[in-house]
């Protein structure tokens, strides 16, 4: 019974002090400031003085009346939240803000003992948790809100670099005006050399996983979804292209060449989109131009690779061992072009090759023999299968 009194004497005591504090917010603010001068806290900041010194005495008084066991207005109320709204608007970091707001417990201890006499100091040590408490519950808030804002705002910034990186895929990189702003945007350089990569939905995991790995590094690179798949934009010099393919190792993923330049992008994006559609399903690593010309090539030109096959396959009608000669064809093709390694390839002699490649040339008219019917003969057989079937 006894402690339970000298728990509420102490409570009263505490509030008593609190209202004579409550009226000298102005000296406790000029306190703080000399605070955070000498912490250089908010030294390079946005903050403005005449708003650091109007949140300061709002955060003051709510404190107090707290404090006091005051009524607080609705809009005082709010003064934590509003001062971490604003602190992650203005861009200062959360670990300054939090070490700003942790000053105000110093000040309020400091003046609660300059204003109470012996008997009420006694009841603020008796108190000093459950000032502690309220001084906690507003850095908290500040804290809370910070967080809040900053998640909205990292939306909102990568809603705007979507949009402009749309916009600049949309010009094709034709309008100075939309590659400048973009370049702003998107934090990247407009003159820069960049390699673009676009995964497929289903491997956008793992090309995530890559982003991730140049967050690290701290590389400047832009990643979003299109419609082809997700893009990475990389800014890259020639030395770092390595490290870049050891990143996308083992994901199926297309990789453009360079791009000169911020408004050569949407061309590599849409050539490393085509190469993407030239992969083979079961691809576990990068594809180049250099591996999928040929297949991109005959992809955009489907009427021109068809008659092409078709052509070949006409000539193969009626011939037993027509998938011998195609075989023997492609593998003198894809290879060094010599017969020697060809034969080596097929388990045969070389005159067997030279035989079959010469029959093929009577039934079709393509001998894979001169560069430019090999050529055409790559080109057919990218189509796949002929129009009217295989023979």
């Amino acid at each position: 019974m006894g402690h339970a009194i000298a728990d509420e004497s102490s409570i009263v005591a505490l509030a008593d002090v609190a209202r004579r504090c409550l009226r000298r917010v102005e000296d406790q603010y000029r306190a703080w400031l000399v605070l955070l001068h000498e912490s250089g806290l908010y030294g390079d900041s946005w903050v403005d003085h005449d708003e650091l010194r109007a949140k300061a005495l709002e955060v003051f008084e709510l404190i107090w009346r707290r404090i006091a066991g005051f009524e607080v207005a609705e809009d005082l109320a709010e003064v934590s939240d509003r001062v971490g709204v604003r602190r992650a608007e203005q861009g200062v970091s959360l670990n300054e803000v939090q070490a700003a707001a942790n000053r105000d417990f110093q000040i309020v201890w400091e003046a609660l003992l300059a204003e109470a006499d012996e008997r009420e100091a006694g009841a603020l040590l008796h108190q000093a948790p459950a000032i502690w408490a309220i001084v906690e519950d507003h850095t908290q808030r500040i804290t809370e809100a910070y967080r809040r804002r900053t998640s909205e705002l990292d939306d909102l910034s990568d809603d705007r670099r979507r949009e402009w990186f749309r916009r600049l895929l949309k010009c094709n990189g034709e309008r100075p005006d939309v590659v400048q702003n973009a370049a702003e945007v998107l934090a990247l350089p407009v003159d820069a050399r960049f390699r673009v990569a676009i995964a497929s939905r289903e491997c956008a995991g793992r090309l995530r996983d890559a982003r991730d790995a140049l967050t690290s590094l701290r590389w400047s690179f832009h990643y979003q979804e299109v419609e082809g798949g997700d893009v990475l934009v990389i800014q890259s010099t020639l030395e770092q292209d390595k490290r870049i393919m050891n990143c996308l190792a083992g994901i199926r993923c297309a990789v453009a060449p360079p791009a000169h330049g911020l408004d050569e992008v949407p061309r590599a994006t849409r050539i490393a989109s085509d190469i993407l559609a030239a992969l083979p399903e079961d691809r576990n690593s990068p594809g180049l131009l250099e591996d999928a010309w040929l297949s991109v090539a005959a992809t955009q030109a489907p009427l021109v690779t068809q008659a092409l096959a078709d052509r070949i396959h006409r000539g193969l009608g009626n011939v037993q061992d027509a998938d011998v000669l195609l075989e023997t064809a492609q593998v003198f093709c894809e290879g060094d072009g010599t017969v020697s390694r060809a034969a080596s390839e097929l388990f045969c002699h070389r005159n067997t090759v030279l035989n079959r490649l010469e029959r093929l040339r009577s039934l079709t008219g393509f001998d894979v023999r001169r560069p430019r019917d090999a050529a055409g003969f790559l080109f057919a057989m990218s189509a796949g299968k002929p129009a009217g079937g295989t023979p």
